[in-house]
């Protein structure tokens, strides 16, 4: 529109422009978004030729033939503008990514970078946590795939999601190595206050990394305004009821719950992985009740709300957690000539306590 109106209406210029415009998407798809150079591509080996190509044609169903000259001077122009506008594309895609707030494939595959420093941090100071993030991501991404959503994002989301534990990376169950219960000597509404607020905290580190606001809403929204079960249930075995009464209400995330799919289908996927290392033996139908359960407690909690997930999408997600968790849990063979859990020491103890108890008479 904006090419018809500087060219006083001109049909065959307004024309170029958009099929120059939908070849660039499509090679941009063609070479994969999650490259920066595949701008630089799509503008060499798609849009340049689609150029050459709507020249000639436009020459060749024109009335008047132009000079050879002139064809040559219009298709030299016409490489020039492909090559030129995939240039410029290149240079400004990441001001257009700050300015206004996208937030594209190659962004978030350069968020998704494991090397960056505050994967690294992350991997030193809280290696639990982040071995947790990594399979989140696993499952949240695989889950994305089969509902359609975009798998990029929500697994950069998984990513992050945790990075508020960096603070206090000793008060997290996946991370106690040295002194397993330091909310042993805490209260629950402490020990409450102390989970929460990693909550808060990955926020402002995810404020001074400048993530994306999408990133932000999802580290902000992965717990919603979930019930801190666990230590909900210690505070009522601690006060005594009839002394004081414990509210639900103060002892749940600040919310708000999941905004978007992204947002939520995190919050689920990390509390899937959460509950599936509580079991002891995992099998199939007990990963199968931990999501289902899992689902329908939020469910009932009113934490999918806001978030519009159909019947069908979140059976799909069931299904994708299920298949990547039993992936992930399943029992694998025994190694010949290794008996690492002494069963046969065991036994052998055993055999022996039960001839010292009744020996054979003697002859």
């Amino acid at each position: 529109m904006l090419i018809g109106y500087f060219f006083q209406g001109n049909f065959s210029f307004m024309l170029y422009s958009f099929i120059g415009g939908l070849a660039a998407i499509y090679g941009i798809k063609f070479y994969q978004r999650q490259k920066r150079t595949s701008v630089l591509r799509a503008g060499l080996f798609v849009v340049v030729p689609v150029n050459i190509f709507l020249i000639l044609t436009s020459e060749l169903i024109g009335e008047k033939l132009s000079g050879v000259d002139l064809v040559a001077t219009k298709v030299a122009m016409g490489f020039i503008g492909g090559i030129l506008s995939a240039s410029l594309a290149f240079l400004l895609l990441p001001l257009i990514e700050l300015v206004f707030g996208f937030v594209t494939q190659t962004k978030l595959l350069e968020l998704s970078n494991s090397d960056l420093p505050i994967f690294r941090q992350m991997a030193l100071e809280a290696p639990g946590s982040y071995h947790h993030s990594l399979i989140v991501a696993t499952l949240a991404e695989k889950a994305a795939e089969e509902i359609g959503l975009d798998p990029m994002l929500v697994k950069a989301g998984a990513f992050y999601h945790d990075i508020g534990k960096i603070k206090r990376p000793e008060y997290f169950i996946e991370n106690m190595t040295r002194n397993p219960d330091l909310h042993k000597d805490l209260t629950p509404s402490m020990s409450k206050l102390v989970i929460v607020n990693h909550v808060k905290e990955g926020v402002e580190i995810a404020k001074k990394l400048k993530l994306p606001r999408k990133i932000k809403d999802i580290i902000a929204q992965h717990h919603g305004s979930s019930l801190v079960r666990y230590f909900f249930e210690k505070a009522k075995e601690k006060y005594d009821p009839e002394m004081q009464t414990v509210g639900e209400e103060s002892y749940r995330y600040p919310g708000p719950p999941p905004q978007s799919k992204e947002a939520a289908l995190i919050m689920l996927a990390d509390s899937v992985e959460a509950a599936s290392r509580s079991l002891k033996s995992p099998s199939r139908e007990s990963l199968q009740r931990v999501i289902t359960e899992i689902f329908e407690s939020y469910l009932q909690d009113g934490q999918l709300d806001t978030c519009d997930f159909s019947l069908r999408e979140l059976r799909s997600m069931a299904a994708a957690f299920h298949s990547a968790l039993y992936t992930i849990y399943h029992p694998r063979v025994e190694y010949p000539g290794f008996d690492f859990e002494m069963k046969k020491k065991k036994k052998a103890g055993n055999a022996k306590k039960s001839d010292d108890r009744s020996p054979k008479p003697s002859a």
